[in-house]
């Protein structure tokens, strides 16, 4: 019986060994994953306004009816379009500067401001003709860029931005803050990227974090 047993778990081990190798998948690549995370941003804390489109919205329809309607419907429209979902992720460096994102805050953040939308779509087709239409969503927009042109500041699109041929950067300065703006489409995604009051090499580098996180 002994030698019975022993052969029995012999054969299992056996038959073990060549099951399929059932190793961890990879956590699938979302607008979330994509955005802003800790590590991109120094200093600076989780603003309460992040989260996903529906989550904002649903907060911004209690304290400014007509920014939400704008955006609700802005945001419709993306979906009719291709888009799958989105994600806002914000960083501040005090409450003050993460409170300047609500229609209800204090105006501009004072201490420092980092906030980035990531827009998923279909397919990348559909991405860069988005991308390509300048469309507006939560504010994040052409009008930034035009905003940097107006105070003299310097703006940069296409591959010398290093974020891909479909790109835009800018910065520059206005009233003692600074800002830096960054707008392109990789592969789904679509990034809408902007800084305020925080140094250029931290900005720039957060925003390549995200690209590389589009990219793979």
């Amino acid at each position: 019986m002994a030698r019975i047993l022993l052969a029995l778990v012999v054969v299992l081990s056996v038959v073990g060994c060549q099951q399929p190798n059932f190793a961890a998948r990879p956590k699938p690549v979302t607008a979330q994953s994509i955005a802003l995370q800790p590590g991109d941003v120094s200093g600076l804390q989780r603003c309460d306004g992040s989260g996903d489109l529906q989550t904002v919205l649903r907060k911004e329809k209690s304290n400014d009816q007509v920014g939400y309607m704008e955006n609700a419907t802005e945001w419709e429209q993306w979906k009719t379009q291709g888009a799958t979902e989105a994600y806002l992720a914000a960083y501040g460096r005090t409450p003050a500067d993460c409170a300047a994102l609500s229609a209800a805050g204090p105006g501009a953040p004072s201490g420092g401001l980092m906030a980035g939308l990531v827009v998923t779509f279909k397919d990348a087709a559909i991405a860069a003709r988005t991308y390509r239409a300048d469309s507006t969503l939560l504010g994040f927009g052409p009008k930034d860029i035009t905003f940097i042109k107006l105070v003299g500041g310097s703006v940069m699109i296409g591959t010398d931005t290093g974020l891909g041929p479909q790109s835009v950067i800018g910065s520059g300065s206005a009233a003692g803050s600074t800002y830096y703006f960054a707008f392109w489409q990789n592969k789904v995604v679509d990034s809408f990227f902007i800084a305020y009051d925080l140094p250029p090499a931290d900005a720039e580098g957060a925003a390549r974090n995200v690209n590389h996180r589009m990219s793979t």
